[in-house]
């Protein structure tokens, strides 16, 4: 079976407008909206009027209400009462598909894809750190625009698509936020680092090297990777390990994100353990990285606390072909567990 090709986000854009344009007109003539008259009125409209109050009506239509925000206090969960850890501190780690620096993009369908994507959550009082692997392609509602940034409306794509709805800094990477926070159940997160894939190599080598045993075959670009051959990876061959996907292969999005996990495990513990060389690792990949986070305070911050291999996390579903691209279905019953394993704590 064929996987998906790298999914084209103007394309995916195109089809999100034909539908959005479909579900408006067929509301409007459920609801006897369509005024024949007014439409013929003018020929002088440039039907700017007409786009503007109909993106104004899906904006207002797929605003999320009050019961869709974080619920706060308590809830019940399998016969038991549970509480939000408020002690936590959440971030949102991304790599996005760009090799250059990062610097804003030429319209708003082109701020790159979140080819991966981490929420670290950290426990400022019981010392330990949690991340939660999020498949790029887990069905999340997507705010979609257009490539001048108006809001056209919300539909269920693959979450990586939600960064490249933006400028490529600031802006994709809150939109990207907004999209886990959803997925999450609007689990609260405080900010948010994203890298382009182009400063693996200056990240790896800042640290001196990543060492681990791979899990898989990797070949890339001319660098071969050995399965269960341990290896200190220098920059080049982290770039491999992290980058290399065979497009042809169904679920290949699903076997990098192993590596990925692999990959962060083993860097992280590293980094806790020499913190010192936190101010290396900004300097490194400053260009290439779009933060709302002093990043050496936030590597500080982890000094004295814990983390292995259990604690690098993932939600269970299931990888469809839905057409030309791959659809990862998260289980609902195993999205919930892992929220309340990491988010809540039991009312004892």
């Amino acid at each position: 079976m064929k996987s998906n090709r790298k999914i084209n986000i103007k394309r995916v854009f195109m089809l999100a407008l034909l539908f959005v344009a479909a579900v408006v007109s067929s509301v409007a003539v459920l609801f006897g909206l369509y005024d024949k008259e007014s439409v013929n009125a003018s020929e002088e409209n440039t039907g700017r009027e007409t786009v503007t109050q109909t993106e104004t009506a899906i904006r207002n239509a797929s605003e999320p209400n009050d019961a869709e925000k974080w619920k706060e206090g308590i809830i019940s969960y399998n016969g038991a009462d549970y509480r939000y850890r408020s002690r936590l501190k959440n971030y949102l780690i991304m790599g996005i598909d760009n090799d250059g620096i990062a610097e804003e993009a030429a319209d708003g369908l082109s701020g790159g894809q979140s080819d991966a994507m981490f929420l670290v959550s950290l426990d400022t009082a019981g010392k330990s750190v949690k991340v939660i692997a999020i498949n790029r392609n887990t069905m999340v509602p997507v705010d979609i625009y257009d490539e001048n940034g108006e809001y056209l409306g919300r539909m269920d794509l693959q979450i990586c698509l939600q960064h490249g709805y933006g400028d490529g800094m600031k802006l994709s990477c809150t939109r990207s936020v907004e999209a886990v926070e959803r997925l999450f159940d609007n689990v609260p997160i405080s900010g948010y680092i994203a890298l382009n894939m182009g400063g693996i190599e200056n990240l790896n080598d800042a640290i001196g090297g990543v060492t681990l045993t791979p899990e898989q075959d990797v070949v890339y670009d001319g660098l071969r990777i050995n399965k269960g051959e341990e290896i200190t990876l220098n920059g080049k061959q982290a770039y491999a390990f992290l980058r290399a996907r065979d497009i042809d292969q169904f679920g290949s999005a699903d076997m990098r994100l192993e590596r990925h996990m692999q990959y962060i495990t083993a860097f992280l513990k590293k980094l806790m353990n020499d913190t010192g060389k936190a101010a290396a690792v900004y300097e490194a990949v400053s260009d290439y990285m779009v933060t709302s986070v002093d990043l050496v305070k936030l590597i500080n911050s982890t000094k004295d606390m814990s983390f292995s291999d259990e604690d690098m996390i993932t939600v269970d579903g299931q990888t469809v072909l839905n057409g030309e691209y791959e659809e990862f279905h998260t289980d609902p019953q195993a999205l919930k567990d892992v929220i309340m394993t990491v988010f809540y704590e039991e009312v004892k």
